[in-house]
């Protein structure tokens, strides 16, 4: 079913499945969300390194995945220095082929650039990071094309995922079975971090609408409760009007896989 006519659907709460995610263009998701970045990004970065660097067991590197990268090497970033291997978990052909042809190029993006420096300084001069990621970023990463909610289980030491969950679908049960599903893909004392949108009603890339669900930080705390320990959730720069279309703010959660 299109996502192209949504007045057809006016009143109802769309799943998953009603959306054409492959034909969610990645270079324009890219430019709308990426192109300029804002505080709140670097924000993030900060936070899931932190998460990262603490991550157990202390001291080696790690299997790290991170779920529904989509046009971002954000979480790739992040993960690099802790990681043995890295796997990107992506359901939408059009992701994984941009993902792909962005890790060909030694040459980063702006972009990417500032991103990778606030990384560097994030995780401190005692990493000996390189200058430029992208050759260790290719030889560490492996893309597997799936959906969250087929993520295997217990496969991980650590978990990230930059706004995934909440915004594949407009349905409740849908977004706790698919926060459920990643906080299941991590061995038991592993570490879970990610990023959610906060009171989003659903984004638009390149003229066609997908969906969101509306979040706060209480909402994302208990959809993980029953699957993790030590679970925390902070907001990050939540404010009355939009950021970017899309969403006014962050919430940044922390967990133990159980």
């Amino acid at each position: 079913m299109s996502a192209n006519d949504p007045s057809k659907h006016e009143g109802l709460r769309r799943g998953n499945a009603d959306y054409q995610w492959s034909d969610l263009d990645a270079e324009a998701y890219f430019n709308h969300y990426y192109g300029e970045p804002h505080p709140d990004d670097d924000t993030v970065v900060e936070c899931a390194v932190e998460a990262l660097k603490e991550a157990a067991p202390l001291g080696r590197e790690l299997d790290i995945v991170d779920v529904g990268t989509g046009a971002n090497l954000i979480p790739l970033f992040c993960a690099l220095p802790r990681a043995t291997s890295l796997t990107v978990w992506e359901y939408a052909r059009s992701g994984i082929a941009w993902l792909r042809a962005e890790l060909t190029s030694d040459v980063m993006r702006p972009q990417w650039q500032h991103f990778w420096t606030l990384t560097c300084r994030a995780y401190g001069r005692e990493y000996l990071l390189a200058e430029n990621p992208m050759p260790a970023l290719r030889a560490k990463t492996k893309i597997e094309q799936g959906s969250i909610f087929d993520l295997p289980e217990r496969r991980w030491d650590a978990a990230t995922m930059f706004f995934c969950a909440e915004s594949i679908t407009q349905l409740q049960d849908e977004f706790e079975a698919a926060c459920a599903a990643f906080a299941r893909c991590v061995k038991p004392g592993g570490t879970l971090a990610a990023a959610f949108l906060a009171h989003s009603a659903g984004y638009i890339v390149k003229g066609s609408p997908f969906p969101a669900l509306p979040l706060s930080v209480e909402s994302v705390v208990c959809a993980f409760i029953p699957h993790a320990d030590k679970v925390h959730a902070k907001s990050i720069g939540i404010v009355e009007q939009q950021i970017r279309s899309g969403y006014s703010g962050l919430v940044f959660l922390t967990a133990i896989a159980r």
